[in-house]
């Protein structure tokens, strides 16, 4: 592995944490591939358990719990979606902007296959 193979494997971790951390974005998957950083993530949650437990396809909670949520908790985070999104269109930025300061060797690979280029945009 190449030290730019590497750095690209520690920017992804640090987008990753970052995101999950502050913004509580389900982040599905973080690597390298072909010396790009690719970070695949969701903004907005579909139900409460997208918001307790971001990027976690597991249900740990009780059959009548998860129900509930199935039933009540999209509804519910349709209205609270308004608010939480532009949050975390902000944290997504602030962790691009703070990946590419940390490695500006390798800005191209950590922009190129981002999942929101528009939010990007003058990085």
């Amino acid at each position: 592995m190449t030290y730019q193979e590497l750095d690209c494997v520690h920017a992804a971790v640090d987008i990753h944490e970052y995101l999950v951390r502050y913004g509580r974005i389900s982040v599905t998957q973080s690597k390298e591939k072909y010396g790009t950083v690719r970070v695949y993530c969701m903004l907005g949650y579909w139900g409460f358990y997208d918001a307790i437990y971001p990027g976690r396809m597991w249900v740990h909670w009780p059959r009548w719990l998860h129900g509930l949520d199935m039933k009540y908790g999209h509804a519910v985070m349709q209205v609270l979606n308004k608010l939480i999104v532009p949050y975390q269109k902000r944290i997504y930025r602030r962790a691009y902007k703070k990946a590419v300061e940390k490695y500006p060797a390798i800005r191209e690979n950590i922009l190129r296959t981002a999942d929101f280029p528009r939010l990007l945009d003058g990085l």
